[in-house]
């Protein structure tokens, strides 16, 4: 009896802890999933040239996927905006966004860039090579990004269709600048405005800081439907996220390896590359911007082992990619949570969201959308992490150098890109 009562006692105990770490991390986990909400979205439809429910599907299994596989308490992976980008970059050359062959190479492409990073993982010297990756690379990188993702969210801002012809980012900017004064629809751009500025607003308030994008896409969805109410969508021709009521508990997918489609899937290669490259750089600068805040050491190993497999298998999901994200790491631990199980608690409570409100959710405007890509990419650009790299010359090289690349070298990607797809057209033609 004496045993049977320490046995008791000692279940009681813990399942006594679970609750209490079920009480700790509930709060953590809704707070994640509101705010990581709208920002899977705007990436799947603003940046990827995808079904909103892609970003919304990495958000959910991606998360869960990541949290199941890295045992770590302090790793969170997640949608993230530059490889949602890379996607867009890499596909809009060669197939027409939002269309059935466009997201099947979609598909094909993540699969692609999860069996890279597998090789990275599974072959040492490959794996050694990234340790080779500096920070003023790195920041480089991601300021070039976040003022790309600026220009690229002028169209949507707008009201205006995605530009596609254009080859130039810098050139995409002016381009996409000049067509939103001339031929910009003053609603979209009215919604974008509110959606930008009380965004901005409430991001100096500490208390609210990390509600901000969810206030702000709040905000712009209640002006948008007042005047949609009041003038008519059929006036205002304001695009809106879509309905999603066909979305459920998961959306299997199959990635595109026909044969009519090789030369294709061929082209994109060296975009799934740069896809894997740029998840694995970020997910190694997450994880070590993460140990220097909190002092302590996390093997960023384990973070790859989950992105790459995870970013296999979400492909058969109708997935975005995943890869570690620095600000959702952050977030969990500035609120005492554990990452893992907070991740895991945000998917599960996301999962819900999207079952019951997806009505709610299909009503967001576009331009609210883009204003928020906007913001992430402002965000992105963060001079207390740039300075240090202007005390040193050759880490301002490096830096410029890749700042730099993002903005002048795609020009010859998507040139390359272009002549490749334009040979499968030629290809295609009848003899």
């Amino acid at each position: 009896s004496d045993v049977c009562s320490s046995d008791l006692t000692a279940a009681g105990g813990m399942l006594s802890n679970a609750v209490d770490t079920l009480k700790a991390n509930l709060p953590v986990g809704l707070t994640l999933a509101i705010v990581t909400l709208p920002q899977a979205i705007a990436f799947s439809t603003t940046l990827a040239g995808l079904p909103p429910h892609f970003g919304i599907y990495a958000a959910i299994w991606g998360v869960l996927f990541t949290a199941i596989l890295n045992p770590s308490r302090v790793f969170s992976g997640g949608p993230n905006t530059t490889m949602s980008a890379a996607i867009g970059v890499t596909l809009l050359p060669i197939s027409p966004p939002f269309g059935a062959d466009y997201i099947g190479l979609a598909l094909t492409l993540i699969l692609l860039a999860g069996i890279v990073q597998l090789m990275f993982l599974l072959i040492p010297p490959l794996g050694r090579a990234l340790d080779l990756i500096n920070e003023p690379i790195i920041n480089g990188l991601i300021c070039g990004i976040g003022l790309f993702l600026i220009f690229k969210s002028l169209t949507g801002f707008g009201g205006l269709p995605t530009n596609t012809e254009v080859e130039w980012p810098l050139w995409i900017a002016w381009q996409s600048l000049l067509a939103v004064l001339e031929f910009g629809n003053l609603y979209a751009i009215k919604i974008g405005m509110i959606t930008l500025i009380v965004t901005v607003l409430f991001r100096q308030v500490k208390l609210l800081r990390n509600w901000a994008i969810l206030i702000g896409v709040t905000a712009g969805t209640a002006y948008s439907q007042y005047v949609n109410a009041t003038v008519g969508l059929e006036n205002t021709l304001v695009e809106q996220i879509a309905n999603l009521s066909s979305v459920g508990f998961v959306y299997p997918s199959i990635p595109e390896f026909s044969q009519e489609s090789m030369a294709d899937i061929i082209a994109i290669i060296p975009g799934a590359v740069t896809l894997a490259l740029l998840g694995l750089f970020q997910t190694v600068a997450a994880m070590r911007r993460m140990n220097r805040k909190i002092g302590a050491f996390t093997d960023s190993r384990t973070a790859i082992y989950a992105d790459s497999v995870s970013n296999c298998l979400l492909p058969f999901l109708s997935s975005l990619p995943t890869c570690a994200s620095f600000n959702r790491m952050w977030l969990v631990h500035s609120l005492g949570g554990d990452s893992r199980i907070s991740s895991a608690l945000s998917a599960l409570i996301l999962l819900l969201m999207v079952l019951f409100l997806s009505s709610w959710i299909a009503v967001i405007p576009m331009p609210a959308m883009a204003a928020i890509i906007m913001v992430v990419g402002a965000n992105m650009i963060n001079w207390e992490d740039i300075k240090p790299h202007f005390k040193d010359r050759k880490e301002t090289v490096v830096f410029l150098a890749s700042f730099l690349s993002v903005l002048f070298l795609d020009l010859l990607d998507r040139k390359s890109t272009r002549l490749n797809s334009s040979h499968t057209d030629i290809s295609r033609m009848p003899s």
